[in-house]
């Protein structure tokens, strides 16, 4: 019985998507999504990619600029970039031949721009780091030379060292401050657009008008919520000695889904599904800040016996993070494996 609500919760949330977010496209949205405002240093770059073929976003009306880019988007978004150039056969057993990114993975492997996670899987889903995607990009670019970036968090012996020192030459990044490039953060949606359109020369756009994006407003309240409480946990598990997790767009997604559903339920329990989990919820109301509730989900974890031994199990090389705002507060799920 518990089950079936459990999946009958599962059905809901799309009910619950509807019924919390407006339907009205905003007045200074562009590039035909409703979560590219104006003005957004990204703006003209996403215009540029929708003119140029390489992305039509997640969704009709969305683009998800805040969102982690996935292995699999990467691949798509610079084999387009190139002019979908044709490659072999792909070496993956993770990579189906009817998977939208499916032909781009082969040319990435055919040209040598990726090697895969292992010589058998190509691990789509995984989240791409800042420093992945410079290494990414300066391989399609022909790996040209470049002298010495000026990053105090990128090593000379880094693998990513060359390509960020190729990316400021080029113009094509200033860190994320003058002195840092955060090469371990993930590479957001709109992080990854910028970088191309640069890459591009950044052509001139007549940026277009937006369209209704139903969870524009969510999107980016969930996105904060989300790269905190990330942040929180891998600190927790670098203070003491562990290694850092990795975030997939799979677990992410079975994460924020379970969020969701536990709102859409009304219960705060655990899904019953293949990982190891932690739920917390936060009836703060829906005033509170994203900020403030990634840092009352991660205290409440920490201060549970057995949601901590999940953030800190040496063991655990994976998670999902899935955050939900309504209108009594946040839920939040950390899945694990």
């Amino acid at each position: 019985m518990h089950q079936v609500k459990r999946w009958r919760a599962f059905a809901a949330v799309v009910a619950v998507i509807g019924a919390t977010l407006s339907s009205v496209a905003p007045a200074n949205a562009a590039a035909g999504f409703g979560d590219v405002p104006v003005g957004q240093f990204y703006t003209e770059a996403v215009q540029w990619m929708v003119d140029q073929g390489i992305t039509t976003g997640t969704s009709p009306g969305c683009f998800e600029p805040s969102a982690p880019a996935t292995r699999g988007q990467v691949a798509t978004f610079l084999h387009r970039f190139k002019g979908e150039p044709a490659g072999g056969d792909e070496p993956f057993s993770d990579v189906g031949p009817g998977d939208f990114f499916a032909d781009a993975v082969a040319w990435m492997a055919f040209e040598g721009i990726t090697t895969g996670v292992t010589p058998s899987t190509f691990e789509p889903d995984k989240l791409v780091t800042r420093g992945e995607v410079a290494a990414f990009l300066h391989r399609v670019e022909g790996r040209p030379h470049a002298g010495t970036e000026p990053f105090d968090d990128v090593a000379a012996d880094d693998f990513f060292a060359v390509p960020v020192a190729w990316m400021v030459e080029q113009g094509i990044t200033t860190g994320v401050t003058s002195t840092t490039f955060a090469p371990s953060r993930q590479v957001t949606r709109a992080e990854l657009a910028t970088f191309l359109y640069r890459v591009a020369g950044e052509p001139s756009v007549s940026l277009a008008g937006g369209e209704v994006c139903p969870t524009a407003g969510v999107q980016s309240q969930l996105a904060v919520a989300e790269a905190l409480s990330y942040q929180l946990l891998n600190d927790l598990r670098t203070g003491l000695g562990l290694d850092s997790l990795e975030r997939t767009g799979t677990m992410d997604d079975f994460a924020r889904t379970w969020s969701a559903t536990m709102d859409s339920s009304g219960n705060l329990q655990h899904s019953g599904g293949p990982y190891g989990e932690n739920v917390a919820t936060f009836w703060g109301g829906p005033a509170r800040s994203p900020e403030a509730a990634a840092q009352r989900m991660h205290d409440l974890w920490v201060a549970s016996d057995g949601h901590y031994r999940n953030m800190t199990r040496a063991g655990y090389v994976q998670v999902g993070i899935g955050f939900w705002e309504s209108h009594d507060g946040w839920y939040a799920t950390h899945v694990f494996r």
